[in-house]
């Protein structure tokens, strides 16, 4: 006997080993302080989208701390916001097995998460399957909508919104109107695919598929030649950081990118220190929230310039990065949902986000019938500033209103 459960021992901790432990943040509230609803929050902390998860966790702390000194009622007597993180490791693998830990081991009562199509969608899956109500934002609304939901609900940009932006930039440029989608071998990269074509098509641009690649590749020389026998002076899609990085490197060392006249590629371009190390004048961008949106903290009616100066003050950073606000609105909306709902009962949370009608510093949010809510989008160019510093201009209101550009698109270095 003494035998056998040694035996199990060892191969249970094989496969945690092999598994990998999952990393949590600490709570935001002690455990004895009153009615605690415990939020689980999946993020990227490490991996190809850390960028994306960078501040993410203080930003997010700050929001609950603003929400929490606002008071929260639940089932009639004061409640306190608890924030337990978990690390998706940029991998929807990891992302699964984190939501799916914060459920059984931390007893989280609420999820929210955020960062691309590879943590949230997962993620929601995951809640679906365990009944517990999920609040994320900031992923492409078709790709994460690919299945129906009960208990998730979603605040993001549709592709028609994106693709609106792209040719605010097109537009201003002279090209053949010959566009080439760069799309990865998963959901955001399919559903880029799938609508951007038609879509394009009666503004008078041809979008060429030059094959879709897989996540992490290391050669693009085939797609490139694919772009150059068709002539593309456009390149639009959806790519990480790090894929972006070699296919640039790559569309240099095969002599084309002299031939392309906009980069209109989502989720690449979106923070200052990727352009930093991709050191590319001209890389248009969409732009999910700015300090410059004319839009109020619903919690205690901060104006998206303060915002910035509060994150600021808290990072040392000299501006707050497009995902500044979106992180914001996910508790905005926490917030909201909570207190309508007044209850941790499944059944009373999704009721309150469904009635959902909230001006937050990312516009209104309101789920639709498919539990996800358009928000709007601007476009932006990263240039070199006066300073020599890289500024990131905003060259098209998109559908932000009362918004003003701040600058015109120049030609791609």
């Amino acid at each position: 006997m003494k035998k056998i459960i040694k035996s199990v021992l060892l191969i249970t901790a094989a496969i945690l080993l092999i598994a990998g432990p999952v990393s949590y943040g600490e709570e935001t509230a002690p455990a004895d302080d009153g009615l605690i609803v415990r939020v689980g929050f999946v993020y990227p902390k490490t991996g190809d989208l850390a960028s994306f998860g960078e501040f993410t966790e203080e930003w997010t702390k700050y929001a609950i701390d603003q929400a929490n000194s606002k008071g929260i009622t639940i089932d009639g007597q004061p409640a306190t916001i608890s924030l337990i993180t978990a690390d998706s490791q940029s991998d929807p693998k990891e992302a699964r097995k984190a939501a799916k830990q914060l459920i059984e081991e931390k007893n989280i009562d609420i999820m929210i998460t955020s960062k691309t199509a590879d943590t949230t969608v997962p993620v929601s899956e995951i809640c679906e399957n365990k009944g517990i109500v999920c609040l994320s934002v900031d992923t492409p609304d078709e790709a994460w909508a690919v299945k129906p939901h009960k208990y998730s609900f979603h605040a993001g940009f549709d592709i028609a919104s994106e693709l609106n932006c792209f040719m605010d930039a097109w537009n201003e440029m002279e090209t053949n109107g010959r566009v080439g989608v760069m799309h990865p071998n998963d959901s955001e990269g399919s559903t880029m695919i799938n609508v951007l074509p038609n879509y394009v098509k009666d503004q008078g641009y041809t979008a060429y598929d030059p094959g879709a690649y897989l996540a992490g590749q290391k050669n693009f020389t085939n797609i490139i030649r694919n772009l150059r026998t068709q002539k593309v002076e456009i390149l639009a899609g959806v790519m990480t950081n790090a894929d972006f990085e070699t296919f640039y490197a790559q569309l240099k060392e095969e002599g084309y990118l002299e031939n392309i006249k906009v980069i209109t590629i989502a989720k690449t371009a979106l923070f200052k220190k990727d352009i930093e190390r991709l050191d590319v004048e001209g890389l248009c961008t969409e732009i999910w929230w700015d300090s410059s949106f004319p839009t109020v903290s619903s919690i205690d009616g901060s104006t998206s310039a303060e915002l910035n100066e509060q994150f600021t003050k808290l990072t040392g950073q000299e501006h707050a990065p497009a995902a500044v606000g979106y992180d914001y609105a996910n508790i905005e909306i926490l917030y909201a949902v909570l207190n309508s709902a007044g209850s941790l009962s499944p059944a009373k949370l999704i009721e309150a986000a469904k009635n959902l009608d909230l001006d937050t510093v990312i516009g209104k949010v309101k789920y639709n019938e498919r539990n996800y809510s358009v928000q709007p989008l601007a476009e932006g160019q990263w240039v070199t500033g006066s300073t020599g510093d890289w500024e990131r201009i905003i060259i098209s209101a998109g559908s932000v209103e009362g918004l003003e550009p701040t600058g015109t698109i120049r030609p791609l270095q």
